[in-house]
């Protein structure tokens, strides 16, 4: 048997991983893009060093998760750094998530006790009573109250995805961790150092994340083939099964016959996959991708400046709606050893139909990104280079009331006998770099051992990570 994996994303490389250790068969990885990574890769800036598409930690409440990934490089080959994170609000750096007494500084008393009284009467009202909400407000206002919620959490979902009454409480559940009252009580009177929503620590690997990928390709050569700049191009169906990849390399067409015990499982995003299957599928259904699977672009300026570190926090999360970016972190934070003189600052710029800044050219973006740093304090340096990188349809948006089309969706896909779609693009599922590994795994350890329990089991498993950022 040969298993075809489309797309060298986190997931797609844990397919291939997990397949390699299951002694699942050979498998052909097909990726449209010269590298292996996807949206977690590393790349070069020539004459300056390495840096990551932005922050990428490994952290999971999995320990065996995590210590499989572990095993693929040395141990002296990771490194433990301290998750320090903080945001910027009202010309204040507050840490984040921030304790109640900073708020009072930076709001004011009489607004500060309007949010202890919300919050306090949040979190009685959950105790005795149950809610159902619909929406990211909603769902926030219930945990938090509304005047936190309006102050800490409607203005970054504002920046990020849209209008918070349009968006699904999916994406409130998965992105938002909130304390119980015990924790917060415990961290106040520093009576509690670790934490149940939140990431404290975490662990990276020198040089970049890519390395997990290229130690992966050295493991499994023997048993499997990576084919960069192969983009799949058709998937032909017949009879409920996967029969052929089109694909184009090298500007030449190429097609892979996929035998009657093969398998291919995908990780391309969904709108492409109803486009790739065409008329194998109900005729609805790429418009119904198209409605259902909303992703807003994320635009990356990285700025080469001559200090070696322009702040101390991990990253620093800026709901200030005019400031053009909403988070910022420097490479250094994660291994220093990658810039190789100076630092390297990455502004996460998203865009979306109420924000289209993609239209504004690669110039317009870095001179915003400046200035947005300067209008934050950060004035003592001098830009040395620039870049941006842009990572079109990237970033997903669960508009509310998403998940029935995308059940649809979904059940319509795993009808192919041979053939299941997953990863963050692939089941349109929000989640990091360690989350997509596991579902990758999750596959690789389900088709070799003979798909023990239904399908549906295993995507049930991966349908909810929290984001404990």
């Amino acid at each position: 048997m040969t298993t075809y994996i489309l797309g060298a994303g986190p997931a797609g490389m844990a397919v291939a991983d997990g397949l390699n250790d299951a002694n699942g068969g050979d498998f052909v990885l097909l990726e449209k893009g010269p590298h292996l990574g996807g949206l977690a890769k590393t790349v070069t800036w020539n004459g300056i060093g390495t840096h990551d598409l932005g922050p990428h930690k490994i952290f999971s409440l999995d320990k065996e998760l995590v210590g499989r990934v572990e095993t693929l490089l040395p141990s002296i080959d990771w490194l433990t750094r301290d998750k320090i994170s903080s945001i910027y609000m009202n010309g204040h750096y507050l840490p984040y998530p921030p304790s109640p007494f900073s708020l009072a500084g930076v709001f004011g008393v009489p607004a500060f006790i309007r949010m202890v009284i919300g919050y306090g009467t949040a979190r009685l009202a959950s105790l005795v009573g149950s809610s159902n909400p619909n929406t990211f407000e909603e769902d926030l206002t219930n945990r938090l109250g509304a005047p936190l919620y309006e102050v800490l959490f409607k203005p970054i979902a504002m920046k990020l995805w849209g209008d918070p009454r349009e968006l699904d409480v999916k994406l409130s559940r998965g992105r938002v961790q909130t304390p119980s009252l015990i924790e917060v009580l415990g961290r106040l009177l520093k009576l509690k150092k670790n934490s149940d929503f939140e990431a404290l620590t975490f662990r990276y690997p020198k040089g970049g994340l890519g390395r997990l990928w290229s130690a992966i390709e050295v493991k499994s050569r023997t048993t499997g083939k990576f084919l960069l700049e192969h983009g799949v191009t058709r998937l032909v169906a017949d009879k409920g099964r996967i029969h052929e990849i089109h694909y184009q390399s090298a500007g030449t067409q190429g097609r892979i016959e996929v035998g009657p015990n093969d398998y291919v499982v995908s990780t391309l995003p969904l709108s492409l996959t109803t486009r790739l299957l065409g008329a194998s599928l109900p005729k609805h259904l790429p418009e119904l991708a198209d409605k259902v699977v909303t992703l807003n672009d994320l635009l990356l300026v990285f700025l080469h400046v001559d200090c070696a570190s322009l702040f101390d926090e991990s990253w620093v999360f800026v709901p200030d709606p005019n400031i053009v970016f909403h988070r910022i972190s420097e490479q250094e934070s994660f291994d220093p050893e990658m810039t190789r003189k100076g630092s390297i600052v990455c502004c996460e710029i998203m865009s979306g139909p109420g924000r289209p800044l993609a239209e504004m050219d690669d110039d317009g973006l870095c001179a915003a990104a400046v200035k947005g740093l300067a209008d934050m304090g950060y004035s003592g340096f001098r830009l040395l280079d620039q870049r941006v990188i842009r990572l079109p349809k990237s970033y997903p948006v669960f508009r509310t009331g998403f998940e029935a089309g995308l059940a649809e969706l979904i059940q319509a896909l795993d009808q192919f006998e041979n053939f299941r779609t997953i990863g963050r693009q692939g089941a349109f599922n929000y989640i990091g770099t360690l989350d997509a590994m596991d579902i990758g795994y999750g596959f690789a350890d389900w088709l070799s051992k003979g798909k023990p329990q239904p399908w549906q089991q295993e995507r049930e498993r991966t349908n909810h990570y929290p984001v404990l950022d």
